[in-house]
């Protein structure tokens, strides 16, 4: 894990919540919504292990670079062993030259169409990429661990970790390129999201359609963040707009300014972004927040 400081909020939070892989704290975290309808489960934003997983994930995600094949293949074992750990199977998905982490978790009830929620886990040479985009990375595991604890899902969601975006968004255009628009109602993709050094709580959303971008502000208000909308275009939600997809971007104030000034170099560290783990966790309980308004009865 790299730096002491983000090695030290892992231990704290350990310390006070208890090890997340423990299945007696796991359990006793679950913490279940008092909205939930009758019989079902739904997890709380706030969930004891959310903390954890985030500050574990990109502390182990940001160890090295993910641009060499060898990299890359290293974070695919990681992500496919976060994956199974939540009791997901993970898949792969070749594609020339690069290779998809995925996994399809099902409906419990109903027949709704299915949600994507993505992040890309690769980076450019020489940067170990804790915030481009182990954040994103972080988020999504976050997902996957929040859907583990909601017993009734009316639609599939596809949790999946893209390669190759730094590239030219290879790995979610061919993941958009396996899907039928008539079978999916909504990706998400994060890219970008442990960054405010203003402390406002500000993300944008980037070119969302009108449907998705009145979800996400009502999560906003509900989380506590301010969601801007902006015309941005430059990673993995395009691959599926392109395609004729009702998709759109999360990230911080990208286009507003307040953006890490480590991106695409050796200091995009987890110790860079170690100040603002507060607003890794808003994010978090945003995408939460929405992926399970989507998938809720």
């Amino acid at each position: 894990m790299a730096g002491s400081t983000w090695a030290s909020l892992a231990l704290a939070v350990l310390v006070a919540c208890g090890d997340p892989s423990n299945a007696d704290d796991v359990d006793a975290g679950i913490d279940v919504h008092p909205d939930a309808p009758p019989g079902c489960d739904r997890p709380n934003l706030d969930a004891s292990w959310l903390r954890l997983l985030l500050i574990d994930s990109v502390g182990h995600i940001a160890q090295a670079p993910r641009y060499l094949p060898t990299e890359r293949t290293a974070a695919r074992t990681y992500l496919s062993s976060e994956l199974s750990s939540m009791g997901w199977t993970p898949e792969r998905q070749l594609y020339p030259n690069g290779e998809n982490v995925f996994a399809k978790i099902p409906a419990t009830m109903g027949s709704g169409k299915t949600i994507v929620v993505g992040a890309h886990f690769d980076t450019v040479s020489g940067s170990p990429g804790a915030n481009d985009n182990a954040s994103g990375v972080a988020v999504v595991l976050a997902v996957a661990r929040y859907l583990k604890d909601t017993t009734c899902r009316t639609s599939p969601v596809i949790v999946v970790f893209f390669d190759q975006e730094e590239l030219g968004l290879f790995g979610s255009r061919a993941h958009a390129m396996s899907l039928s628009t008539a079978d999916v109602l909504a990706v998400h993709t994060i890219d970008q999201v442990a960054w405010d050094s203003d402390g406002d709580k500000y993300v944008e959303l980037e070119l969302p359609t009108p449907a998705l971008e009145t979800e996400w502000k009502a999560a906003a208000t509900v989380v506590g963040v301010t969601a801007v909308t902006t015309t941005s275009s430059g990673t993995d939600h395009k691959s599926y707009r392109d395609r004729g997809f009702a998709a759109v971007g999360l990230t911080e104030e990208y286009v507003g300014g307040d953006t890490s000034p480590f991106r695409h170099t050796p200091n995009d560290t987890s110790e860079s972004i170690s100040p603002y783990i507060d607003y890794l966790v808003l994010a978090a309980k945003l995408t939460g927040h929405v992926i399970l308004e989507e998938v809720s009865p």
